[in-house]
């Protein structure tokens, strides 16, 4: 019973650090606590990672590789993003299921494909099955669109009172560059949280977990930001839909995980990021037209292209 408990615990947790490459279960705490501040997304993400986990079990996966959250990182940004876009009702949490299924195949398909090269699946399972549910529900009228993010400063005081609210308005009020502002809230938006508390805490966890992690992050993010400024892009993509948050990812996949932390991989790390930004600009634009946006397709496209060519 207490080592059953114990998977639970862990497989849950490292779902959330999972996303950082990393499996410190105070990582995972921390990021599970942070999704919480908007309830709602928090509830729905813990959902379906139970549900990925349960899954897992039934059809017999390497038990340590479900407990490690390899089966369900990627669930896991599939349920905060359906709980971003719909409210919670009972036919919401039927999709959420479905969600699950659907994502935990992928996983398996992907990884199974990439693996034989030895790169990474990184997040693709989760963009695939985040574009087909989303593509899919505009046709389910049972689904209610949330209205959340519209009055940030109500959902936070509902959250955690005055003390959530003074947070944040005190963050503004510091004398801080806008970049600063752009990071922290990027790296909320990993987990669907656009606010500066979320950024707070996931930068928090990072720290604690790795300050080489925390520094390459740091290197990538700042390259594309002045590489927007260079070329004169529109800096909107990093301020508004916060896609700066795929250069983050890159930062430390391969500052920090794929490679030794050295000069070299941090040269790599300024040396891929025109090439994101290209990617970036490119497929939003192509995206626009079905209205999709692209979420970590940048990070992926980058890091597996990236790996692809040193393994070879």
């Amino acid at each position: 019973m207490k080592n059953e408990l114990r998977f639970w615990i862990q497989s849950t947790l490292n779902s959330y650090s999972q996303v950082f490459f990393s499996v410190y279960t105070w990582f995972g705490v921390i990021l599970l606590i942070m999704t919480f501040l908007e309830p709602t997304l928090g509830l729905s993400g813990l959902l379906i990672v139970l549900t990925t986990n349960l899954l897992a079990r039934w059809f017999g996966f390497d038990k340590r590789l479900i407990e490690r959250g390899d089966f369900s990182f990627n669930a896991l940004l599939v349920g905060l993003g359906l709980a971003a876009y719909y409210d919670i009702n009972v036919p919401f949490l039927v999709l959420l299921v479905t969600a699950s299924i659907i994502a935990l195949l992928l996983t398996v398909l992907v990884s199974g494909v990439l693996l034989k090269y030895g790169l990474p699946y990184l997040s693709i399972p989760f963009l695939l099955s985040f574009w087909i549910l989303l593509l899919a529900s505009r046709n389910f009228t049972a689904l209610g669109i949330t209205e959340r993010g519209i009055f940030m400063l109500n959902e936070l005081y509902a959250t955690g009172n005055s003390w959530l609210v003074n947070v944040y308005q005190s963050f503004y009020q510091l004398p801080i560059h806008e970049s600063i502002t752009i990071y922290i809230k990027s790296l909320g938006a990993i987990f669907f949280q656009f606010n500066i508390v979320s950024g707070i805490l996931a930068a928090l966890g990072l720290l604690l977990y790795s300050r080489i992690a925390f520094f390459s992050s740091l290197i990538s993010f700042y390259a594309a930001y002045i590489f927007y400024w260079f070329i004169g892009a529109e800096m909107t993509d990093l301020s508004y839909s916060f896609i700066g948050f795929n250069y983050i990812l890159s930062g430390i996949a391969i500052g920090a995980f794929f490679m030794i932390p050295s000069v070299a991989s941090y040269l790599w790390l300024v040396l891929l990021v025109p090439a994101m930004v290209v990617i970036t600009s490119a497929f939003s634009s192509l995206f626009a037209g079905i209205q999709l946006g692209i979420y970590s397709l940048p990070f992926n496209m980058a890091v597996i292209a990236f790996l692809y060519t040193m393994y070879n």
